[in-house]
């Protein structure tokens, strides 16, 4: 399948910065692939019909996942993901960047996972998006059954979903959940959780909708829409030639210390977090200075200040 990567385009107000953003790929579930009748699947996306399943297995695979044009949030289409059952068990309708892979017909056995070897079972990623914002729309409303969010950001490697263990040591960030919507469209936001344990650089992006969140259990009826998929990035901005030059290292950070580089003249360094709360407030800070920041793992946003006012920003991660 053809890789696509979205990006937009930002613009500080006095000196122009453009930043690539990279998105989901087929956001939007627009785009259709399909080789045969009844088995079409969103383009860039996986599910049964292209999954690795055990012999017995593929006699029961059937379609899982739909277009459709009639339960849409935006555009012309959205993905419709159908539970079902086989045998007397719940079969979890599911979409993933990676491939759907049933070892055996234990439903507990069976996991996602990126390809790094086969552009058409993974997402290259390289980017650190602060949150996942998609549109929802699910049929359960009690407790019969919710549905599964995941997206996990990982490093050069064959990342399983649900991670076994030796998968887990591979997460650089993930957001994921259950969750309903009260059988209407409903806008879900999550932020990503940069607390590892990885810290080498994000290489793919694994990410997975299911509409039965545990693997064969739950209702067989259960069927999740979903549409407009984005990610969500702190705006950086870099205001005045007279802080350009700033520089801040360690960042990612795994200790909660980082470097700053303020060149010529002093600035007030100031830490905020993601609720709006400040964490840290230095003043006269010059040259290159060492400072830590005891906050728990997450993103933060690191405002520089000079002595004559002029302001830059920048994404701080402590993992």
């Amino acid at each position: 399948m053809k890789k696509i990567y979205t990006t937009l385009s930002l613009f500080a107000m006095a000196s122009t910065i453009l930043l690539a953003q990279q998105q989901p790929d087929n956001a939007g579930f627009e785009n259709w692939d399909a080789t045969g009748t009844n088995n079409e699947e969103p383009t860039d996306w996986s599910g049964m019909m292209t999954g690795n399943l055990c012999a017995f297995c593929q006699f029961g695979a059937s379609q899982r996942v739909f277009r459709d044009d009639s339960e849409v949030h935006g555009g012309t289409y959205s993905a419709r993901i159908e539970s079902t059952e086989a045998a007397g068990v719940t079969v979890n309708g599911t979409i993933t960047t990676g491939r759907v892979t049933a070892p055996s017909t234990n439903p507990s056995e069976g996991y996602n996972v990126t390809l790094t070897a086969n552009g058409d079972f993974n997402h290259p990623f390289t980017d650190m998006p602060d949150s996942l914002v998609f549109w929802a729309k699910y049929n359960i409303t009690d407790a019969s059954d919710s549905a599964r969010v995941s997206f996990v950001l990982h490093d050069n490697y064959g990342l399983q979903d649900p991670q076994n263990a030796a998968s887990t040591a591979h997460v650089v960030a993930s957001a994921r959940t259950n969750f309903q919507t009260g059988g209407v469209w409903q806008r879900m936001a999550l932020a990503f959780d940069y607390s590892g344990p990885s810290i080498d650089p994000i290489a793919y992006l694994l990410a997975t909708f299911t509409a039965s969140y545990e693997a064969g259990q739950g209702s067989s009826s259960a069927t999740l829409w979903v549409d407009d998929l984005s990610f969500v990035y702190n705006t950086i901005t870099g205001i005045q030639d007279e802080v350009v030059s700033t520089r801040v290292y360690r960042n990612p950070s795994a200790d909660g210390r980082f470097t700053v580089d303020v060149g010529v003249g002093q600035q007030s360094v100031q830490v905020w977090d993601m609720m709006g709360r400040q964490v840290l407030d230095r003043s006269n800070v010059s040259g290159l200075q060492v400072l830590e920041l005891n906050e728990p793992a997450g993103i933060y946003l690191l405002n520089l200040i000079s002595e004559s006012g002029a302001r830059s920003a920048h994404r701080l991660v402590i993992q």
